[in-house]
């Protein structure tokens, strides 16, 4: 690796969404880490394709929503490649239903996964960022602005992103560290196979561009977060969803 080369780490990157964000950055000539909790298949084979284009990329095994986890690989990737010019916290899970049936491990698994990793994944990161500056970019959703029935907990979270990023933007803007949340609405991805086509019309007729999103419309906004041209952005928080929450 070109020592010069700056590198970026993505929370949740063998499928999905993540997925995208790791091939588009890669592309972009950026030195990729990603973790994955386990999709070791679907992550050798991004490495392999991507490395196979001529650009960088490296896939860990890492529960982002285990401590010990976490600062054994930050530690390692802190001693090879000092701090990461930015963190992607995408890392994500659903465990849907409604309140009154929702078990306390729905709603602690959703809670750990989606909320706890980001506070876990910063906190390991920045000591080192704010020597050197970089950019933050939580992946909140949709579901933090327009309620979905049966999913309390996974709305917690992504609601709970955009104070996240509000409050850290603050406290890291003096040390030109750069906070911003980006939240997808409908993206044509796996997760949104088990949809019957019915009620995945109906959905569609509420977006009036008329069309799912693609992984790459959400991989085309955080490269720009994190090139020149948002350089004077943070604390905000970017919403893309075809204009469904118009």
């Amino acid at each position: 690796m070109n020592l010069n080369t700056p590198w970026v780490f993505i929370s949740g990157g063998s499928r999905g969404i993540g997925k995208g964000i790791v091939k588009m950055l890669a592309a972009q000539n950026y030195h990729v880490v990603f973790t994955y909790k386990s999709s070791i298949n679907e992550a050798q084979i991004l490495c392999q394709e991507i490395e196979q284009q001529g650009y960088r990329c490296e896939g860990y095994q890492c529960d982002v929503s285990n401590a010990k986890e976490v600062t054994t690989l930050s530690t390692e990737l802190i001693s090879r490649y000092g701090a990461p010019y930015a963190i992607i916290n995408n890392a994500g899970i659903t465990q849907d239903a409604l309140l009154i049936n929702m078990k306390e491990e729905e709603w602690h698994n959703v809670i750990s996964t989606n909320l706890s990793s980001v506070y876990l994944v910063n906190h390991a990161f920045l000591p080192e960022m704010i020597t050197a500056g970089g950019c933050i970019i939580h992946m909140s959703s949709v579901t933090a602005f327009k309620a979905n029935s049966g999913q309390v907990n996974y709305a917690a979270t992504k609601a709970a992103m955009i104070g996240i990023t509000r409050s850290l933007a603050v406290e890291v803007g003096r040390f030109n560290v750069r906070v911003n949340t980006v939240a997808p609405g409908l993206i044509d991805t796996e997760m949104l196979d088990h949809i019957p086509a019915p009620h995945r019309k109906k959905l569609l007729s509420n977006i009036p561009l008329g069309r799912l999103g693609s992984v790459e419309d959400i991989a085309l906004t955080i490269n720009f977060l994190l090139s020149l041209g948002g350089r004077y952005i943070t604390g905000q928080t970017f919403v893309i969803d075809g204009g469904m929450t118009a």
